[in-house]
């Protein structure tokens, strides 16, 4: 049985508490940049996955408004025992370069199938005129 994805989170840290909880920090769906083109030093996809039983292979990426890949993540494989079980698959992103302003999408494959996307902004910051 295909698994559900519980959510998956775009963000700039991830960070696990002693007592197994996750802390996401600096969720964004947006990037403003003050010149182009940028590397953007880290960032994580963070999905959980729930509600299936089996073997799986998750990959994320990131990929332009042309659809071409701009990186992705290694092929990672994860069990779920069944129906209530739960896995967390935090992929980590380093300095990663984009060229041009736009829309971006956040690409989640299961079984090398796309299986969900989601969009995001990279905007230039307007400079103001000083008279």
């Amino acid at each position: 049985m295909k698994p559900e994805l519980q959510f998956s989170i775009l963000c700039d840290d991830v960070r696990q508490e002693k007592s197994g909880k996750f802390m996401f920090l600096g969720v964004f769906n947006l990037i403003t940049v003050q010149k182009l083109p940028i590397v953007y030093p880290v960032f994580y996809i963070a999905n959980q996955w729930c509600a299936g039983a089996g073997v799986f292979r998750e990959r994320s990426r990131i990929v332009d408004e042309e659809n071409r890949v701009v990186v992705e993540s290694p092929e990672i494989a994860f069990k779920l025992r069944d129906f209530a079980a739960s896995h967390f698959v935090i992929s980590r992103f380093q300095g990663v370069r984009l060229e041009k302003a736009g829309k971006y999408s956040v690409e989640i494959l299961l079984d090398r199938e796309l299986f969900r996307r989601f969009p995001f902004n990279v905007v230039p910051v307007k400079k103001e005129r000083v008279s």
